[in-house]
């Protein structure tokens, strides 16, 4: 239906947003010419260039997160960044593909993901959000990653690890700026 916006919060895995992905859904028209050009999921513009900042990760106590510097380079659709653990450097990329209502992305960490992984996910007000889901032993958890570009002087990475009885408890925050 025109203007029917798609809710992250039906797409499987993606549990914490209630909020409407940003892109409204397309109607279908009998004339291709009737549909307008859907755009590519991309980091904003504005928000293009490096950034610094806090890290905090958390590995089991949620009260005491480990902190270090990191860094981030936003251009396109990639993200890199950067920032350490017990003295060691750890990196990481997304690489977004799609449109921003129907999203892909490759993600790669030294730290949280040594091989390559594939999240799905939207844009939300500014917010990329992404998710996917893996095995834990007998059970299937869940990761998701927000990317959060709404404020014009900061971009913001989050991670969660969705935890089975739980749900979303944050695993990584960082906060850059220029």
């Amino acid at each position: 239906m025109v203007g029917e916006r798609i809710r992250c919060d039906t797409i499987r895995g993606l549990r914490r947003s209630t909020a409407a992905c940003s892109v409204p859904r397309i109607a279908r028209s009998r004339n291709p010419m009737d549909t307008p050009a859907v755009t590519s999921a991309f980091l904003p513009l504005s928000h293009h260039g490096d950034w610094s900042g806090p890290n905090r990760l958390w590995i089991m106590d949620p009260a005491t997160p480990s902190r270090s510097p990191g860094a981030m380079t936003a251009a396109g659709r990639s993200l890199r960044y950067s920032w350490a653990h017990e003295g060691a450097a750890h990196a990481g990329s997304i690489e977004l593909k799609g449109q921003p209502a129907a999203m892909q992305a490759i993600w790669r960490d030294s730290f949280h993901a040594k091989d390559p992984i594939t999240l799905h996910g939207c844009t939300d007000a500014g917010v990329i959000r992404l998710y996917t889901t893996y095995d834990a032993g007998d059970e299937s958890w869940g990761w998701q990653i927000e990317l959060d570009a709404r404020d014009p002087e900061s971009l913001v990475m989050r991670m969660f690890n969705v935890m089975p009885g739980l749900g979303a408890v944050p695993a990584v925050v960082l906060h850059g700026s220029r």
